[in-house]
C-alpha cells in the first residue's frame, strides 16, 4: 500500500468527525512526504481542498425492489391541472420514483382509452401493471404499500 493511501486511510476517521475542508501536505527535513487535516506550525504547507457534500439520499432496497417489480406511471393531460399537481405532489412526498405520461396527441388519447377503457378518469396511477383511476389518496397509498414502497 502506497504511503499516500496509508495516510488518507489514518486520517479518514478524524476527517470524518472534524468534517475539515483541507488536507495539508508538507515534507519533513528528510524529504518525507506528510499528510494531516491540521496544518504543522513550522513547515511550508501545501493545502488541498475538496468540497464538503452532504451524501446523496440513496433510496432504501425496499424502495428500489418496489420500483423494480412495481414500476409506477401517473398519466396526466395538460385539463387535469390542479388534480394532476396534487398527484405529483402525492407522489414526491411519498418519495414514489414514477414516470409521467401525459396525453396529449389524439394518437396518446386513442392508446390511452385502448388501455382504460372510454369511461376512464384522469389522473391514472398504474402501480406495475394494477391500474387506479382518480386521484384517491387512501386508495393509492393502499396499492404502494402492497408493492412494497416505503410509507411516508
Amino acid at each position: 500500500m502506497s504511503i499516500l493511501a496509508a495516510m488518507l486511510i489514518a486520517i479518514a476517521p478524524a476527517a470524518a468527525q472534524a468534517e475539515p475542508s483541507a488536507i495539508y501536505r508538507w515534507k519533513d527535513h528528510k524529504g518525507h512526504l506528510h499528510y494531516s487535516d491540521k496544518p504543522p506550525p513550522d513547515r511550508q504547507v501545501d493545502v488541498i481542498e475538496f468540497a464538503s457534500q452532504a451524501p446523496a439520499q440513496v433510496p432504501s432496497y425496499a424502495a428500489r425492489k418496489a420500483a423494480q417489480d412495481f414500476p409506477v406511471s401517473l398519466f396526466t393531460s395538460a385539463n387535469c391541472q390542479q388534480l394532476c399537481e396534487d398527484a405529483r405532489g402525492f407522489l414526491e412526498g411519498r418519495k414514489v420514483p414514477y414516470v409521467e405520461r401525459q396525453i396529449s396527441t389524439e394518437a396518446d388519447l386513442k392508446a390511452f382509452y385502448r388501455r382504460f377503457g372510454d369511461a376512464a378518469e384522469i389522473p391514472i396511477l398504474t402501480v406495475g401493471t394494477t391500474p387506479l383511476t382518480g386521484f384517491e389518496p387512501i386508495a393509492w397509498d393502499r396499492q404502494l404499500d402492497l408493492a412494497g414502497y416505503p410509507k411516508r
